[in-house]
């Protein structure tokens, strides 16, 4: 005899049909001898209401065993590693608490606007589209308490435990931050696409605080930011260790910093201090990299897709990567009265250029007790009018007092804003493209003095034209 038959569905549709799909399902296609599961893509609801009729709805035809909710970020490499980096060595879980970590920051960018689907993120806006679901997952793996097993149930009681902790958001100045991208150069904003609603003041670019109720966490900000229309592509999580008095001793003022890559360019690395070779004893060189890329430490690996990952561990019912009922209520909880504000109060985003963090981030992430550290082209537009500030890195980098700057000087100068690691050969050659005039392989003090004030001034007529909208 053969096994008997089982049933995996996919579900990618809209809200609206989700219902009748889900029954349909439940009364014409179940296996007969084997099991039939659904795996759901997101948006589970749009806040708790809707969460709690969409729930009612699965739940009426389907156990919650047999519904396997998907995020996809929870199938990504460097996600699934933070149980191994906490829990499989003995350096990080004792320092992992307030008494040695200042904050942590989750961070996602996108460098690109909506692509003709801003009818879409219009009705969703970047808090559901993005900070709901997959930072705060990201979140919940970086500040719950360790479970007792790594089996779906036990990881689900801990990350509801972990929710529990976090009080509802609402919209105070202090926790929340919205801007929207405007145009700049041939970078389209937010209302050139023409799938957006006229007047929309829809955030394409959210900053907020959560802060966790727990002796572990007491007092440490989780600053979360995601934003559409930013200078890159990336994703990453940032723990910020508090100083020691003895840090002074050496003469140290930068902080250990954990930083886990999620994308691009998968790789976890620490941020260090260490002595430099030399005769004296006072030659630290901050930051030195301590660092673990996955195209390196595990050459030749297959690294599978997320929802490779995620089709598998629903065909083997293990629902340890997958978002359970109790922790979507929790976290519903949490932003549905944030969300439910700005629906109604529609609140006006800080307008930013295309590529730009929004005026005044920097300062209200300060007040929050976090240091936005600068991308390159953060860095470039805010020195474009500080002549000597420029002039003296300027020096420092041209060692053989040759009055340019080679190609490995610039990859120098660079390494700075990616953590002291070594920037790939695409961000090179942008760089060369936007400073180096004449072409010969290499940049002049007025090349690049006459390219940051360029910058500076285009981001500056940007912003000011913006603020006129």
């Amino acid at each position: 005899m053969g096994r008997g038959a089982n049933r995996l569905f996919f579900l990618s549709v809209p809200p609206t049909i989700f219902g009748a799909v889900t029954e349909m399902i439940s009364m014409h296609v179940r296996s007969a001898s084997g099991f039939t599961r659904l795996m759901i893509e997101k948006p589970f609801g749009r806040d708790s209401p809707t969460f709690d009729a969409l729930n009612a709805l699965t739940s009426r035809h389907f156990s919650e065993s047999q519904l396997f909710r998907l995020d996809h970020y929870l199938g990504k490499e460097v996600i699934l590693n933070i149980a191994s980096l906490r829990w499989a060595n003995q350096v990080f879980e004792p320092t992992w608490n307030a008494k040695h970590i200042e904050s942590v920051q989750l961070t996602f960018k996108e460098d690109l606007g909506t692509g003709g689907r801003g009818g879409y993120f219009d009705g969703f806006g970047i808090i559901r589209d993005i900070i709901q679901n997959h930072l705060l997952q990201a979140f919940m793996w970086l500040a719950m308490e360790p479970p007792s097993s790594m089996t779906g149930d036990a990881i689900t009681e801990a990350k509801v435990a972990l929710l529990s902790k976090v009080a509802t958001l609402s919209l105070d100045e202090t926790q929340v931050f919205l801007g929207q991208f405007g145009r700049h150069g041939d970078d389209g904003g937010y209302h050139d696409d023409e799938t957006v609603p006229a007047g929309s003041r829809c955030a394409t670019f959210a900053a907020l605080v959560l802060k966790v109720d727990t002796p572990r966490w007491q007092g440490v900000p989780f600053l979360f930011t995601a934003g559409k229309g930013m200078d890159e592509r990336v994703c990453e999580l940032r723990v910020r260790y508090r100083k020691l008095p003895t840090n002074k001793m050496m003469g140290v003022d930068s902080q250990n910093e954990l930083v886990m890559r999620v994308q691009p360019d998968e790789a976890i690395y620490m941020m260090t201090s260490a002595k430099e070779p030399g005769i004296t004893a006072e030659q630290l060189r901050k930051p030195v990299v301590m660092n673990m890329s996955y195209a390196t430490q595990f050459k030749g690996a297959y690294v599978g897709d997320a929802y490779e990952r995620m089709f598998l561990n629903a065909a083997r019912g293990d629902q340890a990567l997958f978002v359970s009922a109790a922790e979507l209520v929790e976290a519903w909880r949490i932003f549905t009265p944030l969300l439910h504000q700005i629906d109604e109060k529609k609140p006006k985003p800080v307008s930013h250029p295309f590529g730009a963090l929004p005026h005044g981030f920097v300062e209200w992430a300060k007040q929050a007790g976090i240091e936005i550290l600068p991308t390159w082209q953060e860095y470039v537009v805010s020195m474009g009018d500080k002549v000597d500030e420029l002039t003296k890195v300027f020096s420092e980098l041209d060692k053989d007092k040759s009055g340019t700057l080679s190609y490995e000087e610039v990859t120098q100068l660079a390494s700075r804003f990616f953590d002291g690691r070594q920037p790939t050969e695409k961000r090179i050659r942008s760089i060369f493209r936007q400073f180096d005039t004449d072409g010969d392989g290499k940049l002049s003090l007025d090349e690049l003095l006459t390219g940051a004030q360029a910058m500076h001034r285009a981001f500056e007529t940007s912003a000011e034209q913006l603020d006129h909208v």
